[in-house]
């Protein structure tokens, strides 16, 4: 059973809608657009402290080769866990289940709340999404409903 939501989370329960997905090279300062111009995806965080992550490319279609299942793996990102606050526009998720083995370890994002928007950024690390190399990522959300 998940301990009590910390104060500071409780304005970020309930389902957020994805936005944008946007990764940047610290060596080379370039961005890119991870899951195009316009993904598709959810955060669903629970007032028990459940959250779920699901970001995906847009257009995806059903794999007919090997090859095709490559490029499906990599057109999406996905985890879930039990967050917890960790500081001041930080929370840390214990990861239960992911899309990745290299984030089943705990995941420490930073965050900020802006009217309907949340944007969640990771810490300069390396990255799945950046081909092992270094970087930071940052997801935009609104929120539904």
């Amino acid at each position: 059973m998940a301990a009590e939501l910390h104060p500071e989370l409780i304005p970020l329960v309930g389902s957020w809608r994805l936005v944008s997905v946007v990764g940047t090279y610290s060596d080379t300062g370039e961005s890119v657009n991870f899951l195009g111009a316009q993904p598709e995806g959810r955060m669903v965080l629970e007032p028990s402290g459940r959250i779920m992550f699901f970001l995906a490319k847009a257009g995806r279609r059903s794999p007919e080769s090997e090859a095709d299942r490559a490029v499906l793996f990599d057109a999406k990102a996905a985890y879930s866990g039990l967050v917890r606050w960790s500081g001041n526009g930080e929370f840390i998720t214990n990861v239960g289940v992911s899309w990745h083995p290299e984030w089943s370890e705990d995941q420490r994002r930073f965050f900020s709340l802006v009217d309907d928007r949340l944007i969640v950024r990771t810490s300069e690390q390396p990255s799945p999404r950046l081909d092992g190399r270094v970087g930071v990522g940052e997801i935009v959300f609104e929120r539904e409903g």
